[in-house]
């Protein structure tokens, strides 16, 4: 990861926000929480407005991404797509850095979080059950 890390964020920043089909983005993991280690790498997940053709997308936007930060040590991930799991992992630790439509934001993440909730109930008890870990 490149020293200058944050301050080429704001780089990244920009190339979200001038991409017409991304409405919100989050910054999570390690750079989020402010624990960067010389092998962290830049934890970003976006949500489209628009999730056709999502992986020849996501292979674009990763490149202006990589461009922009001047690394390609970077976790790419599409909300819109991800599991429930993913999704309400990055939704309880995240940074928000690009909000073009707060309330399509704001019904997201309190519908992505009460499913990743009643999952994570069912979670629990699979893993206790299956290999004693848990509660």
């Amino acid at each position: 990861m490149p020293e200058d890390i944050l301050t080429k964020i704001t780089e990244g920043k920009k190339v979200l926000f001038d991409d017409n089909n991304v409405i919100f983005a989050y910054l999570f993991g390690g750079l989020a929480e402010g624990k960067v280690t010389p092998l962290s790498d830049i934890d970003i997940a976006v949500f489209l407005k628009s999730a056709h053709n999502v992986v020849e997308y996501k292979l674009g936007l990763f490149d202006r991404l990589a461009d922009s930060l001047g690394t390609s040590e970077i976790d790419l991930v599409i909300l819109n797509t991800a599991p429930i799991s993913l999704t309400g992992r990055i939704l309880q630790k995240k940074q928000l850095i690009i909000d073009k439509d707060p309330p399509r934001r704001h019904v997201f993440e309190s519908v992505s979080l009460r499913k990743f909730f009643d999952f994570k109930k069912k979670e629990d008890i699979y893993f206790l059950r299956r290999y004693g870990i848990g509660r």
